[in-house]
């Protein structure tokens, strides 16, 4: 989420969600150094990934609710205070519900948090990554339920983050030892990092003693340098075909066809008769410029 001048200095003094990852991940000292005004955040301004976050945040309304049916409504920039630690702070991204509100004047339930991607990682790893930043969220707005908004370039996905009071307890354990430091201005090591729990419900398998999976997997792992070798050759023959034909084929059973778009098939076989009888031979077009000249 993009955020004002004025909600950068009002953060400055205080901890919000990104701070929370951040004191989570143990990286307590920059942090401090930051907090107590001895060194500038970095600047983000021209960060391509966090700038493409902020310019596609306004979309993520429009596909949650195509996908789900339910309304999503921007938090508008409010900032959210925690109920006894005014130092604690959260700018939701937008809001929305769990269910459809049958009251049409019910609050939102739901913090959305919206995230863009350009990695491979899985939703599940997005939601370990964003983890402590959406726990702190539900613990300073006061609500149980958030989901982790994800756009791809090619995709939309969301993401349920479950709420946990064991976990919210060991988050504001964290913040509230880092915070003595800056409160007190005593500088701080960097603690070891706490991980965020496996939120993959599928299941990891080491298959080497299931026989016929290994045996299908040694073929693979014998046959790859081979089948690297048929790929760089299957592309060879396409660069070579000339650009005129329709057909180009060697007698020995295989040949190449061109379709009506341009596209270029690799096929097994010997030509139809129709064609070998209209075919004519290969000529280097170097050799025929060459006698042409002479």
């Amino acid at each position: 989420m993009a955020i004002s001048p004025d909600q950068r200095q009002y953060r400055s003094r205080r901890l919000g969600s990104s701070d929370a990852t951040r004191v989570m991940a143990g990286d307590w000292h920059q942090l401090w150094l930051e907090k107590t005004g001895r060194v500038e955040p970095d600047n983000l301004d021209f960060v391509p990934a966090v700038q493409i976050g902020i310019v596609t945040e306004a979309l993520h309304p429009k596909f949650w609710e195509r996908r789900t049916g339910l309304p999503c409504l921007p938090a508008n920039g409010r900032s959210y205070a925690h109920s006894q630690h005014d130092w604690l702070v959260c700018h939701p991204d937008f809001l929305t519900w769990e269910a459809f509100p049958l009251d049409p004047f019910a609050k939102p339930d739901t913090l959305l948090e919206a995230k863009f991607c350009g990695s491979p990682k899985s939703d599940e790893e997005l939601g370990e990554q964003y983890y402590w930043q959406v726990q702190h969220q539900m613990l300073v707005a006061g609500l149980d339920k958030a989901v982790l908004s994800i756009l791809r370039p090619g995709s939309y996905s969301w993401l349920a983050i479950p709420y946990s009071a064991p976990d919210q307890a060991r988050l504001m354990e964290n913040l509230q030892a880092f915070w003595w430091h800056v409160e007190n201005d005593i500088e701080p090591g960097d603690p070891l990092p706490v991980p965020a729990p496996d939120l993959d419900q599928m299941r990891i398998v080491d298959m080497g003693r299931h026989n016929e999976f290994a045996s299908h997997a040694a073929t693979l792992l014998t046959c790859r340098e081979d089948w690297a070798a048929y790929r760089a050759a299957e592309a060879g023959l396409k660069a070579l075909m000339p650009e005129d034909a329709r057909i180009a084929f060697v007698a020995e059973g295989l040949y190449l066809s061109r379709s009506r778009d341009g596209r270029i098939t690799l096929r097994f076989g010997r030509v139809s008769p129709q064609y070998t009888a209209k075919a004519e031979p290969w000529g280097d077009p170097m050799s025929d410029k060459e006698i042409s000249w002479l």
